[in-house]
């Protein structure tokens, strides 16, 4: 006669314990597949080494524009790793970076979406916001031109070129052009939801999707837009911008933006074609 186990302690009430360990373990585990249509997103901190960006106001001594572009590219990156997508940064420290070299960056990892962040500033204090742009060669309006020009200053010499290798024949140039078209529409459509999710996560003013000759966005071959955080030359905003609370807020927004664009805009082009209906013609 075999041996009878006392009551729970058979040879599967050892592995009770475990299977629920490892079942709420798998639970808890984040989910971590890429939301379709985002492979690869290419963050850009604006600014940095000798090219220091705007001086913030609140600050003694002195903190720049390029300290706090980093920052809270470093925590959109964290967020869009944390929901599966791959993501580049043009610097991960403070380094001289040209402006053609970013978005060549872009365009050799045939990345999804390039979103450039940066802080306002003005000659004179007072304005306050956040606004997105896309690339036009004639700006929205006479603050925009101003702030693409200050922008676009580019004191660092590093070779690059900012457009995809172009094919020699007259097929290819065809569809680097209508590849840049659709990105250039899609931009539009990127800095409009970037510029949504950035609302509620500030209390200050929303200043709009806007349009302006930015250098670092020209020749990009998918949606690439500027995302102006607010001014940290305006000593409330530049306080709340360059807080750790602001920029986290801040950077949540920017980040839902893009998964936006994924679900909303290249998810759809990547689902296959339902089969047609049997008798249709």
């Amino acid at each position: 006669m075999g041996s009878i186990c006392p009551r729970g302690r058979g040879p599967g009430a050892a592995l009770g314990p475990l299977l629920g360990a490892a079942l709420a373990l798998l639970v808890a585990l984040p989910a971590v597949a890429a939301p379709p249509g985002l492979r690869l997103v290419v963050i850009d901190p604006g600014h940095g080494g000798t090219n220091l960006g705007a001086p913030s106001r609140v600050h003694h001594p002195v903190r720049y524009e390029k300290e706090f572009t980093l920052k809270v590219a470093r925590k959109v990156a964290a967020r869009l790793r944390e929901a599966g997508v791959t993501v580049v940064m043009t610097r991960e420290r403070d380094r001289d970076m040209s402006l053609k070299a970013r978005i060549s960056l872009a365009n050799r990892l045939r990345a999804d979406a390039f979103v450039s962040i940066h802080l306002n500033a003005t000659e004179v204090p007072g304005p306050t916001g956040h606004e997105t742009f896309f690339l036009a060669l004639e700006a929205t309006d006479e603050a925009a031109k101003r702030l693409a020009t200050f922008e676009n200053r580019d004191p660092v010499a590093v070779e690059g070129d900012a457009t995809a290798p172009v094919p020699d024949d007259a097929v290819g140039d065809i569809l680097l052009d209508l590849t840049r078209e659709r990105a250039h529409h899609d931009a539009q459509r990127l800095a409009e939801l970037i510029q949504r999710r950035l609302t509620p996560q500030s209390p200050f003013k929303n200043r709009g999707v806007k349009q302006a000759p930015f250098f670092v966005l020209m020749g990009a071959a998918m949606p690439a837009v500027v995302t102006e955080i607010g001014f940290i030359n305006h000593r409330a905003e530049g306080r709340y911008i360059t807080s750790e609370k602001g920029m986290s807020a801040i950077a949540e927004g920017i980040a839902e933006g893009i998964l936006d664009y994924g679900r909303l805009v290249n998810a759809p082009r990547s689902r296959p074609a339902s089969p047609p209906t049997p008798g249709d013609p």
